[in-house]
């Protein structure tokens, strides 16, 4: 009854569906034993939410809901060449990615944010981007949120077209063939992808909003050469490590710039840290970092999933490195304890020897 009575509208962003991180081909299929399965290339890009409205409007929301409509007038424009005459609303869920028209290929998620944030002029943009889509939500008046993905697929495919350089559909392969599926995965890693999003696609395969889902899964060539999926600690923000290489000059200025205005003077009551972890200035938990390390390991200092691999001692990160800061996500969208907890068991199971990770900065010694 509540999906009949609580719909939504175009104009209106929805919370995106995630998918929840794997270490290799076998989870995949241990997890979706006996169900179909498909599997679309991972971008680097900005996931994006396109909203087209019946008075011919667009809007475009972040994955924190947030209007980029200013950001990507190059994708505003756009629409109106890849939608079908027939289509009179949408709203897409998709990846905006950084792509060389000339030479057809992604570029590096790091050129797409030296994109200015707002207020963006066409004359102005020197990094092109292409949509690549791989779902839809809502059209012609019809949301889909409860029909199958093979159902929104086939929506999908029959109301846009492919635009070279400008929109294309994301990359899949339909298959419970392991072989297959480890090819595939090279093939997206080799076309410059982070990795394969695996779904289920004709049962148990409705869109679930704000949810990070069993029915999707995640498979990044990373996480299967090293400790899992990036760190969002949630409820509390604890602390997983101190990092302090991979910053160039000019990060350091920017970061001083940017969290400046962020320091308080205690740390906040959902803070956990040992004397000592305990930096030197505290900041509001506005940013989220990519940080690459070695591995996992057991510590009496740091406090990540404390008590639940050890009784007494937490999980830390060894030989971080900073690599970007993540404007695309909230330090409250951030990954379990306990999820920290099983990477660090699936490390020991696949003896990884590196990771990627994202933490909030009011937890690092920044």
């Amino acid at each position: 009854m509540l999906p009949a009575t609580c719909t939504f509208v175009p104009g209106v962003p929805i919370g995106l569906m995630l998918a929840k991180p794997i270490k290799g081909v076998p989870e995949i299929l241990e997890k979706f034993e006996n169900r179909e399965i498909t599997c679309e290339y991972k971008y680097d890009g900005e996931r994006a939410q396109i909203h087209y409205l019946e008075d011919d409007s667009v809007e475009i929301f972040s994955r924190n809901a947030e209007r980029n409509t200013g950001k990507f007038p190059d994708v505003v424009e756009s629409v109106q060449r890849f939608k079908n005459p027939s289509v009179s609303s949408f709203v897409l869920d998709c990846e905006i990615v950084a792509f060389d028209r000339k030479n057809s290929r992604i570029l590096p998620f790091q050129q797409l944010s030296s994109r200015a944030r707002k207020n963006v002029s066409i004359d102005d943009i020197t990094v092109p981007v292409c949509i690549f889509a791989f779902d839809i939500l809502y059209l012609n008046g019809e949301q889909l949120l409860q029909k199958q993905l093979d159902v929104r697929r086939e929506h999908l495919y029959n109301s846009f077209v492919e635009v070279p350089g400008e929109f294309k559909f994301a990359t899949s392969l339909t298959s419970n063939d392991p072989k297959a599926i480890r090819r595939f995965l090279d093939t997206a890693i080799v076309g410059s992808c982070e990795g394969l999003v695996v779904k289920t696609l004709s049962t148990e395969a409705t869109y679930e909003p704000a949810k990070k889902s069993n029915n999707w899964l995640k498979l990044k060539k990373d996480y299967m050469e090293s400790t899992g999926d990036s760190f969002d600690l949630k409820e509390e923000f604890q602390c997983i490590c101190n990092t302090g290489t991979g910053f160039s000059e000019e990060v350091l200025e920017e970061l001083s710039s940017s969290l400046r205005s962020q320091v308080i003077p205690r740390p906040k009551s959902y803070y956990r840290f040992t004397d000592a972890t305990k930096p030197d200035v505290w900041f509001q938990p506005t940013e989220v970092w990519e940080v690459k390390g070695a591995d996992l390991s057991i510590s009496p200092v740091y406090l990540a999933a404390a008590g639940a691999v050890d009784a007494t001692k937490g999980i830390s990160l060894r030989f971080p490195r900073f690599l970007r800061v993540r404007e695309d996500k909230k330090p409250e969208e951030a990954t379990t304890a306990d999820e920290v907890a099983g990477m660090y068991r699936a490390q020991n199971t696949n003896h990884g020897n590196r990771k990627d990770e994202e933490v909030g900065n009011g937890i690092t010694e920044a």
